[in-house]
């Protein structure tokens, strides 16, 4: 609904990108696979004593909302490390911040070696951190997604909107060509806290690498550097 959405109601006009669809098919679909055959798998292996103890009388939506909010805090630190350590730029993020578009496409466009180090983390999150039940996983899957979803979404959105959840035009600052960094966090709230924050009035210019380097993307699932020859 929210690629629908975004097509009805665009927030700005978005660059034509030589291959830019075949690719985002791609990595989405990994993306899918990973976190479908991955997550099971971690399930199982990471379910048994937990820290806390969430499934004891709270309904699974609540565990879930709970453990996404708990995350949106390990991630922003994760989140905030894969752009200040060059290696885990290079190795597992520069890939997400290639596109010039930015849309709900590019929400998961990400290395799978990065896609599989998340669905780890999140899991861990929900069952040895949380001590959620199994019926709390898809809710933190749902929430989780939809923050991704939505702050990606090529749709205006009020000022307002930016007080819990972080907003479209918050987060293209996060990946404005040349800049590449603040406004981390799922939710605004650590970003505030942590002094990464910066409002946003409008979308920005540009995102992105310049001179089509985002079609180079072999090269960046070896590892090369490519961002860093030049912005």
């Amino acid at each position: 609904m929210l690629m629908v959405a975004e097509r009805v109601w665009p927030g700005r006009g978005l660059p034509a990108a030589k291959g830019w669809y075949l690719r985002a098919v791609l990595l989405n679909v990994v993306q899918l696979g990973i976190v479908v055959l991955g997550g099971v798998t971690w399930s199982v292996w990471l379910r048994g004593p937990s820290l806390l103890h969430l499934d004891g009388g709270m309904a699974a939506p609540a565990q879930g909302f709970v453990c996404w909010f708990v995350g949106t805090f390990i991630f922003y630190w994760w989140h905030r490390a894969r752009h200040e350590v060059p290696l885990l730029w290079r190795t597992l993020h520069q890939i997400h911040h290639s596109p010039a578009r930015i849309e709900v496409l590019t929400s998961f466009y990400k290395h799978p070696l990065e896609i599989s180090i998340n669905s780890v983390m999140s899991t861990a999150i929900v069952f040895p951190l949380m001590g959620s039940g199994i019926e709390a996983a898809p809710w933190y899957s749902f929430f989780a997604a939809f923050g991704e979803f939505f702050y990606h979404m090529n749709i205006r959105t009020p000022r307002w909107a930016g007080w819990f959840l972080q907003r479209p035009e918050q987060h293209s600052i996060h990946h404005q060509r040349g800049r590449h960094r603040g406004n981390y966090g799922d939710i605004t709230w650590w970003d505030r806290m942590f002094g990464t924050f910066q409002e946003a009035e409008a979308f920005v210019p540009a995102c992105g690498y310049a001179r089509n380097r985002e079609q180079r993307l072999a090269e960046m699932l070896v590892f090369q550097d490519v961002h860093r020859r030049g912005l």
